[in-house]
């Protein structure tokens, strides 16, 4: 009998862990760190090219501190012309500018650009190179995320180094931070550029870049003990997005995957107005006063975005009535903003004119 049980619980745990064959991780989040979809968010995998997103990063990083240029012209060693998987033609002994080596990686995903960059960077030491990889995810809080051995993703097999893994939320992150480089989303963003004098014309490996459906950037990553990975960054009706998909079959499944992903997003999420400053509250009726009724408006604007799901409460506690005179400014009441069952923003509401005390001649106005 236990046997019996034994195997159906195997049974169940394997329907449970293989249910899924069109992926391994997914996850679809904003810019503000809030994550909507997710699946298997801290299980690490082997991120292959993804990882190339740090060494355009820490690229750009010696850049912007001047350590090296763009123009800077770099020798291609024996050692980066043989790396393996997918490169440039480039003969050893040839020197192509920082320039070219960054569109190279971050558009073909070229991985002698990227040990090109990193022994440029590391002054001869790719060790060094990773170290520094390591090290800015160790200051964006990804330690236990992300961790980086090449600068290129290459399985073990090739490298002789462990193999680069990552966490979809990791990469999501480090997407978040990628996007503080427009310099990198610029090149990340073409469809296709050429290098080398114009000589040599290459092809973004993101075939969905599109300015229909958004996508913008950033990363592809592919070898076989990873799968098709890809960290995709696109912006629809004023709101952007990362999605993250490791471990697909192959590259028409992990782009139909992103495409679906995004797809029941934006369909089902929107930034609303919720606060409305010009919109009043609440009516406070007055007593002696030249009006008999003002009324109450909000501290501020306030706009979220929302799911077509949630529900959305504003609890108002206000004065009644109030005596006059009244100055503008007055505060006659607060609120709270209850979005999803979840308070979201609090605020005081205020009275946006004065309204006098009422004289006898108002009176008498009144009465005729």
């Amino acid at each position: 009998m236990r046997r019996k049980i034994g195997i159906f619980l195997s049974v169940v745990l394997c329907l449970i862990t293989f249910a899924n064959k069109d992926y391994t991780s997914l996850l679809v989040g904003d810019t503000y760190g809030n994550v909507y979809y997710r699946e298997n968010l801290h299980e690490k995998h082997p991120i292959a090219s993804v990882t190339k997103m740090m060494t355009i990063m820490v690229a750009c990083d010696s850049i912007r501190n001047k350590d090296i240029s763009l123009e800077d012209r770099v020798e291609i060693s024996a050692e980066a012309r043989s790396v393996g998987g997918s490169m440039i033609w480039v003969a050893e002994g040839a020197k192509l500018t920082v320039r070219d080596l960054l569109k190279a990686t971050a558009i073909y995903s070229a991985n002698n650009a990227a040990y090109a960059l990193a022994e440029y960077i590391g002054t001869g030491d790719v060790d060094s190179f990773v170290k520094l990889m390591n090290q800015k995810a160790e200051e964006l809080g990804l330690e236990d995320e992300v961790e980086f051995y090449t600068p290129m993703g290459l399985p073990p097999s090739m490298t002789g180094k462990p193999m680069d893994r990552g966490t979809a939320f990791g990469i999501y992150k480090l997407s978040l931070e990628a996007l503080k480089y427009p310099e990198y989303i610029a090149i990340a963003s073409s469809k296709e550029d050429f290098i080398q004098d114009g000589t040599q014309r290459i092809v973004n490996r993101n075939k969905l870049l599109s300015e229909k459906n958004g996508v913008f950037g950033i990363k592809t990553g592919h070898h076989s003990k990873a799968g098709y990975n890809i960290s995709i960054a696109a912006k629809r009706d004023g709101i952007t997005t990362i999605t993250v998909v490791f471990g697909s079959p192959n590259e028409k499944i992990r782009d139909k995957v992103v495409t679906d992903s995004l797809d029941k997003f934006y369909d089902e999420y929107h930034v609303q107005k919720l606060i409305n400053i010009w919109k009043p509250m609440v009516g406070v009726g007055i007593e002696y006063g030249k009006k008999d009724l003002i009324y109450g408006y909000p501290d501020e604007d306030f706009e979220q975005l929302m799911s077509k799901n949630w529900g959305v409460e504003i609890r108002k506690t206000y004065i009644k009535s109030i005596e006059a005179p009244i100055k503008k400014g007055s505060v006659l009441g607060s609120y709270q903003l209850i979005v999803n069952g979840e308070q979201v923003k609090e605020g005081k509401i205020y009275a946006r004119e004065s309204v006098g005390k009422e004289k006898f001649i108002d009176k008498l106005k009144k009465i005729f």
